[in-house]
This record gives C-alpha cells, structure tokens and sequence, in this order.
C-alpha cells in the first residue's frame, strides 16, 4: 500500500458503490452464469495437477487458451467462455453475459462437452452437486495454494471449519443478471435478496457429506451460514447501495494486500475499523475498497450485475430450470411485483425461512407454498417474455421439474436419499 494524499471517506465509498457494483443498465436484458462442478474419478475429486493434465489435448488442438496471468489463478478460455477452479478443484465455467437465457446454458454446456471429449480417458466424470457427498474437507488439500487463497484459508480457519469446507468441497450455480435502473433496479434487487432462500430450497442439492446423511437437503447452506456472518447472507434494507456499504464496513477484513504479499486479517478487525483508524501500514485505499469488496459473500452479490449465489449446483439436466425461474421473475415487472408481494410477509422472519429452506426444502410447508407461487409466476411471465430470450425446450424443462419436484414437495436433494448412500470409495452414477 502506498501513502495516500487524502483519506477516504464514506461518502466517496458509496459513490463508487453506485458507479460501479450497482451500476444501472439500460437497452436489452443480459444474462451470464457461473457453473461449478465436481470432477471426480469415482468418489474421489481428482487433484488439479491431474485435471489440467487430462486436458492437455485441448491446449495442443488449439481448443483451450492459457490465459493465466502470472501469479494469478489457472484460467483457460473457449472462445469467450472462461474455465477456472476453485480452491478445492472444482471447475467453474464461466459464461459472458449474453442476451438470451438460452445462449448463457449453451456456453456452458458447449465447455462441457469439449471437457467430456478428454476427460473420461483418464478416468475423470463431471458431477453436478452442491457439495462433495463423499468427501470432508480435511481429505482435500488447497488446490490453489495463491496467496489469496491461503491467506482466506488461515482467516477461516480461526472460524471454524465452515470457511474450509466452503473452499474445498462447495459448488454453486451463480446467476447474474442486469442490475436494471430506478425503481426497477430497485425492485430486483429486492426481489433477489427476498427470493434466495427460497431458491436454495427449491434447488437444494447437498444433502450428504462425507458419504452421510446430514439432514439437510442444502447442506452447503448450512456451511455458508458458518463461514463468517459478516460476509455473508441476505440484504434487505431499502436501499441497495446504503445498505450494502454498511454491510461491506461492518465486514471482518479477511486479508491486506501489503508490499510483502497477502497477510490475513481477522475477524474481529473490520474494514471500516481500518478507514477509520488505520493499521501500521496506514490507511486504505480505493483499490483496497474494491478489493475488499471481492471478499465478501452475500447471496445476492452486487458486481455491476445482480449476482444471486443461493443455488446448490443442480444436476446437468436441470440446470436451464433455476437459471429460467430466477431471470424470469427478475426480469418480467408483472411477475416481479407478484413475487415481491407474496414474498414480502415473510421479510422480517427471512433468516428462520432460510434455515427452513435448507433443512426440509419444499418438504416444508411454507417453504413448499411459496416455491409453487413463484413457479406459477415464473409460468406465467413466459408467454410475456420474448420466445428467443427463453425458449420453448427451456419452459418445457420447468414444467417437467415442478412435475417431478415442487408439485411433491421434492427437490433434487431427495433423490440420493431416496436410497442408501453409496460407499465412499464406491461408484456411483450422477444424479439424473
């Protein structure tokens, strides 16, 4: 960190927030997504030195770029797709934004199928769950060991072992979707903080750890609730921006960027301790705002777009549904006033629904009633919505999804439980 001519203030902070993470957007509606997977060879998930040596093909066909900066974290790109991993291993493609439901599912699945072109010759299978069923976090080295990530790693640690399992066993579907402006960005952004716990419950998909049962159908919600409660959770206060600078003030300040690399923080020693006190390396900068701002974790994560980041990655054949409902109810104003209303009851009481949603998911009464309103919105808006923003075969997956599921108060979660968990060092198949 560099000496600054002029201390940082509030008032500049939340202006960067408006400029920026709740930067408005105007013209057509874009959607991008962030799929995590697991890549196992049986139940075990394959070192990244392995996985990026099974991929080598790729790189020799010219069909995956090596676009890593150095010192930074491995990245590949398929054209404008991108290709990371996470701390455990675990792949992440990653779509740009797009101008259709339907383009953002088929990068994915595009990325997909080039990896499944060379990845079953060395035994390796991409597997679709909110968290690793087989495996606890101690079985799993750091795949990543970045300054970054090793600085999280010791920070989390003095927290228990939620931050650890969140690094190294955790997979989500993140969906990004145009902030909007005035009141529409408003309401979006309501919707979305109003709407998560919902969407974890609906979508649950991690109810085993370690080869057990855990009894909860998200159990990756549980881990998330434990990582650090200041970085985490739903917003609800109503103005986006000032609320969320609060929030992002109040937070632990989780590492220091500092001329000798990363150095943990701790969790009783908050961002906005550091703007207003200092440390003995001075105070912050702007460039440290923003950074600070990438280690924060809320469900609804505002980064230019609205990042909502409850959902437990489903199984690769539902993937286009939460995908449909959550853009869907965001995007459409009718739909979007309806959620909010239904919704809105249950505001001050949001932190018991979320707990609810992850431990029964539509199993719950509640939780059951109010994923089948939103599924009949979500219904609804699509006569609305233009057929090439999502398409026929996309509501035709809704439809069959709340067929099997919602309407049964089922969610993909219960299909592993519907029989005896497999054994760790067993072969299953993926959850169809």
């Amino acid at each position: 960190m560099h000496a600054v001519s002029q201390r940082l203030d509030e008032a500049t902070l939340l202006a960067d927030l408006k400029d920026r993470a709740f930067a408005p957007s105007s013209g057509p509606v874009q959607v991008g997504l962030e799929v995590e997977m697991l890549a196992l060879r049986e139940n075990r998930a394959v070192p990244l030195v392995e996985l990026v040596d099974a991929l080598e093909p790729l790189f020799n066909l010219g069909e995956l770029v090596d676009i890593t900066s150095p010192g930074g974290l491995t990245t590949y790109t398929y054209g404008p797709i991108k290709l990371t991993f996470e701390p455990g291993g675990q792949l992440e493609i990653v779509s740009p934004p797009r101008s259709s439901v339907d383009q953002a599912l088929d990068d994915v699945q595009r990325l997909e199928l080039l990896l499944q072109r060379v990845l079953p010759w060395r035994g390796i299978r991409l597997a679709g769950y909110g968290l690793n069923p087989w495996q606890t976090e101690d079985e799993i080295e750091l795949q990543t060991p970045l300054p970054r990530y090793l600085a999280m790693d010791r920070y989390f640690s003095g927290l228990g072992k939620d931050g650890q399992r969140m690094m190294r066993l955790s997979c989500a579907l993140q969906i990004n979707v145009d902030t909007g402006s005035g009141s529409e960005a408003e309401e979006r952004w309501r919707l979305a903080n109003l709407m998560s716990p919902v969407l974890a419950g609906m979508f649950a998909n991690s109810p085993l750890m370690g080869g057990q049962r855990t009894e909860w159908k998200s159990r990756r919600s549980l881990v998330w609730r434990g990582v650090d409660p200041t970085r985490t959770g739903c917003l609800l206060a109503p103005s986006g921006p000032e609320a969320y600078l609060d929030f992002a003030l109040g937070a632990g300040l989780l590492l220091r960027r500092t001329p000798q690399g990363y150095r943990p923080g701790h969790s009783g020693y908050t961002f906005g301790q550091w703007l207003s006190d200092g440390d003995d390396l001075g105070y912050p900068e702007l460039d440290d705002w923003r950074y600070h701002l990438t280690t924060l974790f809320p469900q609804v994560r505002p980064r230019g777009s609205l990042e909502l980041r409850s959902i437990d990655t489903p199984p690769g054949q539902w993937r286009s549904v939460p995908v449909a409902i959550a853009t869907a109810l965001l995007v459409d104003g009718v739909a979007r006033e309806r959620s909010i209303a239904c919704l809105e009851p249950y505001a001050s009481n949001l932190d018991e629904l979320a707990v609810a949603s992850a431990r029964y998911g539509p199993a719950h009464p509640l939780v059951g009633a109010l994923s089948c309103e939103l599924l009949g919105f979500a219904l609804e808006s699509f006569d609305r919505l233009p057929r090439d923003f999502i398409s026929s075969a996309v509501v035709s997956d809704v439809q069959r999804f709340v067929d099997r599921y919602t309407a049964r108060g089922r969610c993909p979660a219960d299909d592993p439980l519907d029989v005896d968990p497999v054994p760790r060092d067993g072969v299953a198949a993926d959850p169809v």
